[in-house]
């Protein structure tokens, strides 16, 4: 039997034992079928596997499962580097797996990739099965100009509804009070750094207004509503850097900001439209977290510089004021951590645990909040700069006057519209990568090119207020899925972590509802100033490291650095920690910690505008100094999906 075209998850498993004779014995099973039942929780997938045994080999079975048989969701469900917790099998196939250890056997299971080659009409066709991931919206075919968006629109629109009724859920009430304190803290905090580098001209009110209208339109139109745009460091830091050079040129500042907005929306909207997404599949898993692990890192190093500043002698906060602080932000860390992690614990009923761990963030920001005024109240605490009026920052009005620059400059503003369309069009693609893994067992389809042309029509409405420009934020639509996301843990069957959960995600929650509220609510913070003025900023530093790090779960460029202050004798038992060696295993970590190093040492610098150009580099990096360290085949597996 061949096995062409496919993506086909394999099952090896290793014999050990006297079985000689047995009716269990590899030659006896070759060429058998089994079926198996996995477990989806909303559909029963059955497929048929083959079960043959590889050449030279009486102590392997190799069970190949055709996973394009299933209509979706069994990515979630036969994971790589899991084995049967979450898989229901048929009796057929069960009795036969777990009468191995009965007759003497031992079995070890573990998911690999293979390579199979075929002749077909006299050609040769070799097919790498198991790797690679090519969502339904990037595909490799010809292009006709605005099918992409199209195509994404026609696979979205029979899921709008239920986009809708779907976030009617307590699950979905937890998470937009989780996001919406998370969200808030930031966007205040970008506001008033942006209305630094920009003299006031664009402020904290500024920044409010355009979260709220950006998100709100985004999660209503966009292909994936589950990624959240909201403001960066990168964009704050590129916006200044426009600033002075508008005043170096003695050019005034909006109009030429507003023509830069214009003509990104309009790059944008062209790259939509020739489906430039299907670029991003060449970007791999190094890539990909790589630059996860960046955003989650700079979300850890804000919260860090926040309480840390408290404890210079330049501070104007007392030290109690500072060891105070230090205890709120790592409070609201812990009881965050806590209360999620209560879930799947022993403690209380299982109704009970499943509120606490729903409402455990935004239950950790209210009680950490009401600590200082109840226990300390003669310290000072530094509190959340919000803005005393609903206005423009500097008294300007809304409308930008966009013909008030000479003609030439109009053309010139095209010049730094290319590196934020670059900025753009990176971040946005890797963050909506990471958003539609097919770890969280999506139903509803993704829309690369529809967001992306949705994402360039609000930077150019927004330019023409004089709005800030919103992106797509890695760190809050990682947690916007986890917090949606239902959870089970498994536990491995054989290995040095057997008898360890593992946890797993179930189902996510896909819905447009709490997006569009949690951004209602920002913008109904204007109205709510006073009670936003209570929330101390040492707890919002709390939820910023509790966001960081969560989202660094499952990254395996964090595992394997971990690695390193492991025992080697005690790895985690995961495929490429046993079939890569050694030395190569810590030369890709090692690539990809220098290549992590140097894409924060350019962000934080004054050549941060050149930033999207050095994450573009990571491509030719992978592709050529990776293969220098590393084998071919190791890259492989260290690099699948």
């Amino acid at each position: 039997m061949w096995w062409m075209g496919i993506t086909t998850a394999t099952l090896r498993l290793q014999l050990s034992g006297n079985a000689m004779g047995s009716a269990l014995h590899p030659q006896h099973l070759h060429g058998q079928i089994f079926s198996v039942r996995s477990h989806h929780p909303r559909r029963a997938h059955h497929l048929q596997t083959h079960l043959w045994v590889p050449r030279h080999s009486d102590h392997e079975l190799i069970c190949a499962v055709d996973k394009t048989r299933a209509i979706g969701g069994l990515e979630q469900a036969f994971k790589f580097d899991q084995h049967f917790g979450n898989l229901k099998q048929d009796c057929q196939f069960s009795s036969f797996l777990w009468e191995l250890p009965r007759s003497g056997v031992k079995c070890q299971p573990k998911f690999q990739k293979v390579k199979c080659s075929a002749t077909v009409n006299g050609s040769t066709l070799d097919n790498s099965l198991g790797g690679g991931k090519q969502e339904v919206g990037i595909q490799a075919q010809g292009v006709q100009f605005g099918a992409g968006i199209l195509g994404d629109l026609k696979r979205k629109l029979p899921f709008y509804l239920s986009d809708f009724t779907d976030g009617f859920h307590p699950k979905c009430l937890a998470t937009i009070i989780f996001l919406y304190f998370g969200s808030l803290a930031p966007c205040i905090a970008f506001g008033g750094l942006t209305a630094g580098v920009t003299a006031g001209e664009i402020g904290v009110v500024e920044m409010i207004i355009s979260i709220s209208v950006s998100g709100i339109t985004y999660a209503l139109m966009a292909g994936q509503p589950l990624t959240l745009l909201a403001p960066t460091g990168l964009m704050v830091a590129f916006t200044g850097l426009l600033y002075r050079a508008t005043k170096q040129t003695m050019l005034p500042f909006l109009p030429i900001y507003a023509w830069a907005g214009i003509w990104t929306c309009a790059f944008l909207l062209c790259l939509a439209a020739v489906e430039a997404s299907n670029v991003i599949k060449y970007f791999t898993r190094f890539t990909e977290e790589t630059f996860a692990a960046l955003i989650s890192l700079g979300f850890v190093m804000e919260a860090c510089k926040g309480v840390g500043s408290l404890f210079k002698p330049t501070s104007h906060f007392p030290i109690a004021t500072a060891l105070l602080s230090l205890l709120l932000a790592g409070s609201t860390y812990v009881i965050a951590s806590f209360l999620s992690q209560l879930k799947t614990g022993r403690l209380l009923l299982r109704p009970i645990r499943g509120v606490l761990a729903d409402f455990g963030p935004p239950l950790a920001t209210v009680i950490m909040s009401l600590v200082p005024p109840m226990l300390f109240p003669e310290i000072p605490l530094p509190k959340l700069a919000v803005p005393a009026s609903i206005s423009t920052t500097s008294g300007r009005p809304w409308l930008v006057p966009l013909f008030s620059i000479p003609p030439w400059a109009i053309f010139a503003a095209a010049i730094p519209a290319i590196l934020v369309t670059v900025l753009i069009f990176l971040d946005q693609n890797i963050t909506t990568r990471l958003v539609n893994d097919p770890k969280y067992g999506f139903q509803k389809g993704e829309g690369y090119h529809l967001d992306l042309a949705v994402l360039g029509v609000l930077v150019g409405l927004g330019s023409i207020f004089g709005l800030p420009w919103m992106m797509a934020s890695t760190v809050p639509s990682l947690n916007h899925i986890r917090s949606l996301a239902t959870t089970s843990q498994s536990i491995r069957l054989s290995g040095v972590n057997a008898d360890e959960p593992e946890e797993n995600i179930v189902n996510v929650r896909e819905n447009r509802l709490t997006g569009i509220v949690v951004h209602v609510c920002m913008g109904a913070s204007l109205l709510l100033l006073p009670m936003i003025d209570l929330i101390p900023i040492p707890v919002t530093n709390g939820l910023f490291l509790y966001m960081g790090l969560t989202s660094l779960t499952g990254n395996q460029f964090v595992e394997r650095v971990k690695l390193w202050l492991c025992d080697p004798d005690l790895y985690p038992d995961a495929d490429f920690i046993h079939t890569v060696p050694r030395g190569k295993l810590h030369a890709f970590t090692m690539l990809q910690v220098v290549c992590l190093m140097s894409l924060w040492t350019l962000r934080t610098s004054h050549w941060g505008i050149m930033f999207p150009l050095l994450i573009m580099a990571l491509l030719p990096i992978r592709n050529y100094v990776a293969t220098q360290l590393v084998d071919h085949q190791y890259l492989a597996l260290l690099d699948a999906d």
